[in-house]
């Protein structure tokens, strides 16, 4: 698979001004939400960096994108260890 994102190519001359787009995190996590939503997941990304932190939310959204299940997922880790594994 060729890359998912492509950067856009823009004339020197181009209209569009590169600071009112958004920032590549917000575009990432409007992609999550969308994937989670048309699951049906109740959960959504409000902060791309510390949601995925435990694995969990970051599982959901890989089910949702593949719609295969994340096999031997701990729902709820305690510590670390347990979301690392």
């Amino acid at each position: 698979m060729a890359g998912c994102i492509r950067a856009v190519s823009r004339a020197p001359d181009d209209q569009h001004d590169l600071r009112t787009q958004k920032p590549i995190v917000q575009v990432y996590t409007d992609w999550a939400n969308h994937y989670l939503e048309k699951a049906r997941c109740k959960r959504r990304v409000l902060d791309l960096q510390a949601d995925v932190v435990d694995g969990v939310l970051l599982a959901d959204v890989i089910e949702a994108v593949t719609n295969h299940k994340v096999a031997d997922i701990n729902r709820k880790p305690k510590n670390s260890s347990q979301m690392v594994s």
